[in-house]
């Protein structure tokens, strides 16, 4: 007979179910046939009489087991070696077919993604095959997806879907092909006992009857569109009656719930109004469990927007069905907005919503009174419309102004174009929404900075209304007067400031921000005009001590947040001031020029926006009242840029009344005898000058280091012996105290120092003799 005999009739379709799958593998490989998975080095793949591996003039069938051993000996290969294994035990002869379906393309001229190369083949088989392509028709891109589809549409008993792929092919191509031949002539005669199943049912007059004929036409038609569509109908609900599918429309996506069928697989079926051919939907979800009351959930995310649908569960069995369907209520794919919220302000409801992606326009109506239950979906509402607008697709805000206190209804419709262009309503979202009474604005805020410290607020407006002062943490996020809002999200009121108290306030710690009035009636607050605030934080810890020259070193805890700290003193009738900042106060302290009398010293943190004191001005009492001087702005006017103006608070100062300059000195006198000088006896001699006797004095401690430790002087009281110690009392019995001093102690090397203690210790300032007479190596 010779090769060409040889070939036989050629395929024009794999005819295999697995071949999408083994395509998607092969690919994946970079494969143009599968037989380059099969070859190894060396071997050629001959495919006229069967599937052969030749080495030489050796040839070895390839048969299942030979494509297992090839899988376990290349895992890369793997997954591809075990679908055409699983092909060649169904069907040795339907291999060699896939082979050559994939070989046809090919040879004609590169069809396909890698081209027209045909390792691993016989190439004398293959020029053979070369000259029979010529004899089969071409097929297209449409055909041959059809072709390749036959297989596994007709292991899943899709036979309208084979019909519909054979009208593709054409009569030309089934009848070049003879297993495509007696597909044809095995699919019309299983069609014909399909049809006489369908017009038994439409001939039945019971529901049962239909049912069950309708059941046996989709067990030898599993995907038959008149049968799925007359069991649907069959076994629908009746309107408002409780179904076991539910539907739940979420956005564009349909939600689906239904009882998890016992031993059985599911099909799950949408059927859309318009339309004859029901869709089988993918199930992307399985149950909850498998047990009684378990329920199975699946999203449909197909259905086109302004449709209705009705959805069924066929149970399967083999991926047949073989019972009849759950089927849902319809179900109107119209997304409604979500989030749908109201809020009253005066005399005004602002309605706000998140509306579905790709929604033109928006319908919010506002009704009387509340409807039905209050807020939830529905058409229905109660109550005479009171107003209707319109939104385009640029806001999801709406506000209804103009109206009196009383409950109301908002109404939220989304407006959708259906699949033949006309508008569809959506159910509705609605809302109930109460306009309560609102205090009455406060209209103007000043705050009046006292000369003694602390701070007044007044007002105008508001009344009949608590008027409650606060201040957001970002002044920037501070709402512009007139914002209505609800008490529970207004900050805290200022615990120390309060509206129209005839005494000043002033908060505890440092406060430099923007106050703002809020007038307020049971749970609703108007906001008002706002001051900006700066008050320094309070001096603490101010003490003084007393240096040379009449100077005084102040001590204390620099403010927070100051920039700066202003002490006055009084010195011969004139009030003298000086500003330091923090940087210097940390590198060289403050030191004022008071001089030996006593004085009162005042010490108060600056404000940022205070001027610096000039030229020192005679003293003066306080001015009669805080109005701003002449020319001066009011307080919290505004400012150039419409902004409030800081008002400047002035915090009492801490103070403290300075004695006079009183100094406590002392010298040890050593006695000496005879041409040898040795010492027979030593005292310490201490003087006060400059105290009266109405001012306390400190305690006077002498203390010495010997031995290895007189390499430093004491640093305190309690670093070392103790070999004098007098009282405030006794230093103020005298001005001039002498003690005497053990020998045995001021033997060298040692070193003395002494302190002034006690709780007035600051009240006087202590003058050492020459360091030579204190430090004996």
């Amino acid at each position: 007979m010779g090769l060409p005999h040889a070939l036989g009739p050629l395929p024009l379709a794999p005819l295999a179910p697995e071949y999408g799958e083994l395509m998607v593998r092969q690919e994946g490989l970079r494969f143009s046939h599968f037989g380059e998975a099969v070859t190894g080095e060396g071997e050629i793949l001959s495919f006229v009489d069967g599937l052969f591996l030749c080495t030489g003039h050796r040839r070895r069938h390839v048969d299942a087991a030979r494509l297992r051993g090839l899988a376990v000996s290349d895992p890369s290969r793997a997954a591809l070696l075990g679908l055409l294994a699983d092909v060649q035990e169904r069907d040795p002869a339907l291999l060699r077919r896939v082979l050559l379906h994939q070989l046809i393309p090919l040879l004609r001229g590169g069809a396909g993604q890698h081209g027209a190369s045909l390792s691993g083949v016989d190439p004398a088989e293959t020029a053979v095959l070369a000259q029979a392509v010529r004899t089969v028709p071409v097929l297209d891109a449409r055909q041959r997806k059809a072709a390749e589809a036959l297989g596994r549409l007709w292991q899943q008993r899709r036979l309208r879907a084979v019909g519909r792929a054979l009208d593709t092919l054409g009569t030309a191509v089934v009848h070049a092909d003879p297993a495509l031949t007696a597909l044809a002539s095995r699919l019309a005669r299983r069609l014909d006992r399909c049809d006489r199943s369908l017009a038994a049912a439409r001939a039945a007059r019971a529901p049962e009857t239909a049912g069950a004929h309708y059941l046996a036409a989709l067990g030898v038609a599993a995907d038959d569109d008149t049968a799925t569509r007359g069991l649907i109908l069959l076994e629908r609900p009746r309107p408002h009656e409780d179904a076991l599918l539910t539907v739940r429309l979420t956005g564009d996506r349909v939600r689906l719930s239904w009882p998890v069928p016992d031993g059985a697989g599911r099909r799950l079926v949408r059927l859309t109004r318009g339309t004859d051919r029901p869709t089988v939907v993918p199930l992307s979800a399985s149950g909850s469990g498998s047990g009684s009351g378990s329920r199975e959930t699946a999203v449909d995310q197909g259905p086109l927007r302004g449709t209705l649908v009705r959805y069924a569960v066929f149970p399967t069995r083999d991926g047949v069905p073989h019972a009849l369907p759950l089927v849902s209520q319809p179900l109107l794919i119209a997304p409604d907005v979500e989030d749908l919220t109201v809020t009253d302000g005066p005399a005004r409801l602002t309605a706000r919503w998140t509306r579905p992606p790709r929604t033109g326009r928006v319908t919010v109506t506002l009704h009387d009174r509340a409807a039905g239950s209050g807020s939830g979906s529905g058409s229905g509402s109660s109550g005479s419309v009171v107003a209707r607008h319109d939104v385009d697709d640029r806001t999801d805000t709406h506000t209804f102004t103009g109206l009196p206190p009383g409950v109301y209804a908002v109404r939220v419709v989304c407006h959708h174009t259906s699949p033949e262009g006309e508008d569809v309503e959506s159910v509705g979202v609605r809302v109930e929404g109460a306009v309560h009474p609102w205090p009455e604005a406060l209209t103007s805020l000043t705050a009046e900075a006292d000369p003694e410290g602390g701070v007044r607020f007044t007002g105008r407006g508001a009344e009949g209304a608590e008027v409650r002062l606060v201040a957001w943490d970002d002044p920037a996020g501070a709402p512009p007067p007139g914002t209505g809002l609800r008490t529970d999200a207004l900050p805290a009121p200022l615990p120390w400031a309060a509206y129209g108290a005839s005494r000043p306030a002033e908060p505890p710690s440092a406060f430099s921000g923007l106050v703002v009035g809020v007038a307020v009636l049971g749970e609703r607050a108007l906001t008002g005009p706002a001051v900006r605030l700066d008050v320094p934080a309070p001096v603490l810890g101010l003490r003084a001590l007393r240096e040379s020259g009449g100077h005084v070193r102040l001590v204390f805890d620099w403010p927070a947040d100051a920039g700066s700290v202003e002490a006055s003193w009084e010195r011969q009738g004139v009030r003298e001031r000086v500003r330091v900042s923090r940087s210097r106060f940390l590198r060289e302290g403050l030191r004022l020029p008071v001089g030996p009398a006593p004085a009162r010293i005042d010490v108060r943190a600056a404000s940022r926006h205070e001027p610096a004191p000039v030229t020192p001005a005679p003293v003066s009492g306080p001015p009669a009242s805080g109005l701003p001087a002449s020319g001066s702005p009011a307080p919290g006017a505004p400012g150039p840029d419409g902004a409030p103006r800081t008002v400047v608070v002035r915090r009492a100062s801490a103070s403290l009344v300075l004695p006079g300059d009183v100094a406590v000195s002392y010298r040890l006198v050593v006695h000496r005898r005879g041409l040898t000088r040795k010492a027979v006896s030593a005292e310490v001699e201490v003087t006060v000058t400059g105290a009266d006797h109405s001012s306390p004095l400190p305690d006077f401690v002498l203390v010495r280091r010997g031995g290895d430790a007189a390499s430093a002087r004491p640093r305190h009281q309690e670093d070392g012996d103790v070999l004098v110690r007098l009282t405030g009392a006794d230093l103020a019995a005298s001005p001039r105290a002498t003690r005497e001093l053990p020998l045995g102690l001021l033997r060298p090397p040692y070193a003395l120092r002494a302190f002034l203690t006690g709780e007035h210790a600051a009240s006087a300032r202590l003058e050492e003799p020459a360091l030579s007479t204190l430090v004996v190596r």
